[in-house]
């Protein structure tokens, strides 16, 4: 009886032991809360009592989902080295509250889930954190420009953490604010905003239809345009002021590290090595071409003198040098290649126009299949018509307007067909019978065409012969 009791009593102790820490023996994983793991990291400490002053400790005990780029105690110490407020106590509550929201985000981002400018998803005030990620995804993403994200993926049950080593200043101005508050230094630009209209786009922080706005100025100092010959922006004609200011303003926003990335050479299609990019204006139709190994980085003319101030809707970039569009502005080499990109086709039943290829290796008369040859392997686009006038229409992006040489590299083979490729009503080159040749890597100069406007075109290929057709890539390379 003695030993029964004994081993009760031991029994009782565990189980309110249990009850008094909060964990329970039937649990296999305890849940490990943001805020009750930071507290632990000594190199935290200074982001931690900052969240305790600001009562957002209880925040990330909560369900979350979060992702938090968390300063490290250098971060801290860089932040304050050189201001007036030079610890946690000057900053007030709300002060310090506005520079930690800013660091946290209401969803999971995993580091493999990055992307190069924005993070499509916004901060808790509704601002976004920019990042660079142009060198690599993990060691070397760079955040606003200033921090290094240099230990990501950090996992507990409610946040993803991702230590950096500087702290992100919030923006506090809207792109048309910062221009307002620098008005003797961009007075005859805010001119021509403001009579185009423009400045209330550069000034709000959504649209008509309540999204955020976000875009890129390409700004010009009063010093820049008067030393182009403009004193004012008054008395041009408003199409001309408006088509000026347009093509300094880019959709979306990014570092300027981002309009510079390498497209890697393949020489079996005559595809280029290049790192040179344009940028499409607001008009849709303009472009600035962008260079960052050139001798001059901006339409082979300017210069940045400042670059990637952000803004609350968006970024600034400061140019030396006055810019205008013309025609023979440079355009970049565009690899099309149809397994990337969409397709569609006309008159083979069973097939709505609408309707894209999926990858099928067993068969079928509108797909994708694999292919392996010459040492690498390639999906191919394959239609096989029903009768003549049967077409293939591909989506060709970021097409600039000017004049292509357009090549196309297909596979021959039995029963295959002749096509006239078209964009528009508009015949581009000759037939091609896509029966001869060798079998694979067959490329052919289809023909040059002068596009009138930018954008994504769509090209037709009309069977003019009843057969099949398998393609691998489009390329066009501008001509002058």
């Amino acid at each position: 009886m003695n030993k029964l009791l004994a081993i009760c009593c031991c029994i009782i102790l565990i189980a309110t032991a249990c009850k008094r820490d909060n964990f329970s023996y039937q649990e296999q994983l305890r849940q490990l809360l943001a805020f009750d793991m930071l507290q632990q990291d000594t190199s935290l400490s200074i982001s931690v009592q900052a969240l305790e002053k600001t009562k957002m400790s209880a925040t990330l005990n909560t369900y979350g989902p979060f992702t938090f780029f968390i300063p490290d105690n250098n971060a801290w110490r860089k932040f304050f080295s050189g201001k007036v407020k030079t610890k946690l106590d000057d900053f007030s509550e709300e002060e310090l509250k506005t520079i930690l929201v800013y660091h946290i985000l209401p969803t999971r981002i995993k580091s493999a889930e990055f992307i190069q400018g924005p993070q499509t998803t916004p901060t808790g005030r509704g601002d976004f954190i920019t990042l660079d990620i142009s060198k690599g995804f993990k060691v070397n993403t760079i955040a606003n420009g200033i921090a290094k994200v240099y230990a990501t993926d950090i996992e507990y049950s409610n946040a993803l953490v991702h230590k950096i080593d500087a702290v992100l200043n919030p923006p506090t101005l809207t792109i048309g604010e910062f221009l307002e508050q620098n008005k003797s230094v961009y007075s005859i630009m805010i001119g021509g905003l403001k009579r185009t209209g423009l400045m209330d786009t550069l000034t709000r922080l959504t649209d008509w239809r309540g999204q955020r706005i976000r875009v890129t100025l390409f700004a010009e100092t009063d010093d820049v345009l008067k030393a182009a010959g403009i004193q004012d922006l008054n008395s041009m004609p408003i199409e001309e002021v408006e088509a000026l200011m347009r093509y300094h303003i880019i959709p979306g926003a990014n570092f300027s590290a981002s309009y510079s990335q390498l497209r890697p050479a393949f020489r079996p299609l005559n595809v280029i090595e290049h790192w040179d990019s344009t940028l499409l204006c607001i008009n849709n139709n303009d472009y600035i071409y962008v260079n960052l190994a050139g001798s001059k980085l901006i339409n082979e003319t300017a210069d940045f003198s400042a670059t990637d101030v952000i803004m609350r809707n968006g970024v600034i970039h400061n140019v030396e040098k006055h810019i205008a569009f013309n025609p023979a502005l440079k355009r970049t080499q565009i690899y099309h290649v149809f397994w990337k990109n969409a397709a569609y086709c006309y008159g083979i039943p069973g097939f709505t126009s609408a309707q894209l290829a999926t990858l099928n290796a067993s068969g079928g008369r509108w797909r994708y299949y694999p292919e392996t040859f010459l040492g690498r392997t390639e999906n191919f686009l394959f239609m096989d018509p029903d009768n003549i006038n049967d077409s293939l229409v591909a989506i060709v992006k970021n097409v600039r307007r000017g004049k292509y040489r357009i090549e196309v590299s297909y596979k021959n083979g039995f029963n295959r067909g002749d096509y006239q490729l078209k964009h528009g009503d508009d015949l581009i080159g000759n037939v091609i019978n896509f029966t001869q040749g060798s079998q694979y890597e067959q490329k052919l100069v289809i023909g040059t065409y002068d596009f009138k406007t930018s954008g994504d075109k769509r090209l037709n290929f009309v069977c003019t012969r009843q057969g099949g057709i398998n393609l691998e890539a489009l390329v066009l390379t501008p001509e002058y």
